[in-house]
């Protein structure tokens, strides 16, 4: 009678085949999150009828996807594996000119995932970007084909530089700009005494740019919010590097070319250049990120001096692709540092453990 009581309780129970907490999300659904971002930059490129840029990115996308099917032939991983891959393609499409041509993409996005994930590293774990590798190789090869820096020393000294390379036609203005700008001065802005010229609300909205990873801010900006909600990545580098870099740009951006000191332009420098998109999908890729919360905030430091230093006040084609492979070899530094002193610190455990034992006795 005992025993059928067990066995009809048992037959009631319900065991959960999933009994773990996950504190983060795994790689497969950051994944599809990331492509489903991805895919949405893309679609703002066919909603403005940017088509060369679509075709950029479909060569880069499909160089990716020749890898992720060699790579799961050869290693036979898991979908994330591919799903990554064809991420990576993404990112190095969207980070090249529109008039780059669609076939050395192609073979630029194809032989560097190719190198990597067959060859070198051989795992989503790489302690280099890859996306960062293929375009700083595509600007050794063609660049000719990028974009100048809009900035040039004789308007560094200049108070309010987005505002003048507005006003000058760098920058498109839309015709939402106007409505959309006299509703937030006359509703937000106004409670402060301050408000925003026209061409602000275009800028962060598309830039225009020739390289699609610089255009979309505001999509962008979405984005990082959606990325760093759940604690998929850390939030400390992506922000000490923007608060060091924005700092140092309004400090010292104007200062070394005849300004005055504290009036750089730090619009100018976040939404130019590709900056937020790297510090969004690039800074901290897996394997380019360091575990203790000390070397976080010291890479991402370190990062933000770096932008400085290489993009100085933005609009730079190419310096954020730099900015973010310097900082992979900086965490790779730092990375031996952090395992010296884990270890040095199991090693004080384990003997004072031995010690405690040994007395016991």
């Amino acid at each position: 009678m005992k025993n059928n009581l067990n066995d009809k309780k048992l037959k009631n129970s319900i065991i959960s085949i999933k009994p773990f907490v996950y504190t983060i999300p795994s790689i497969s659904s950051v994944s599809i999150r990331f492509l489903v971002l991805l895919v949405l930059q893309v679609a703002m490129l066919f909603f403005t009828k940017s088509f060369n840029a679509v075709f950029v990115v479909l060569a880069a996308f499909l160089g990716a996807a020749v890898t992720s099917v060699i790579n799961y032939f050869l290693e036979k991983k898991e979908l994330y594996n591919v799903m990554n891959i064809l991420i990576q393609g993404l990112f190095i499409g969207l980070l090249l000119p529109e008039n780059y041509p669609v076939v050395t993409v192609f073979f630029i996005s194809f032989l560097t995932l190719f190198v990597s994930r067959c060859i070198v590293f051989k795992s989503v774990n790489t302690w280099l970007n890859v996306p960062a590798i293929a375009v700083i190789i595509a600007w050794l090869i063609g660049f000719r084909y990028f974009p100048n820096f809009d900035v040039s020393s004789d308007i560094l000294n200049f108070k309010n530089i987005s505002a003048y390379l507005i006003q000058n036609g760098n920058f498109k203005i839309y015709s939402f700009d106007t409505p959309v700008t006299n509703f937030i001065n006359e509703k937000i802005f106004s409670l402060f005494s301050v408000s925003i010229p026209e061409g602000f609300v275009s800028l962060i909205c598309d830039t225009g740019s020739a390289i699609p990873a610089f255009r979309f801010n505001l999509l962008t900006i979405i984005s990082s919010i959606i990325i760093f909600s759940d604690n998929a990545f850390s939030g400390v580098i992506p922000t000490l590097f923007l608060i060091t870099y924005l700092l140092l740009v309004k400090l010292f951006g104007s200062f070394f070319f005849g300004g005055i000191i504290n009036q750089g332009d730090m619009i100018l420098s976040l939404m130019t250049g590709g900056t937020l998109f790297c510090v969004t999908f690039l800074i901290q890729w897996y394997g380019t990120s360091l575990i203790t919360f000390g070397g976080k905030v010291l890479l991402g430091l370190i990062s933000g001096i770096l932008a400085f230093i290489i993009m100085g006040c933005g609009t730079s084609p190419i310096g954020m692709a730099y900015t973010v492979l310097i900082t992979n070899i900086c965490c790779m530094m730092l990375r031996v540092i952090e395992e010296r002193k884990n270890e040095n610190a199991t090693a004080k455990l384990i003997s004072k453990i031995s010690i405690t034992k040994g007395g016991q006795r």
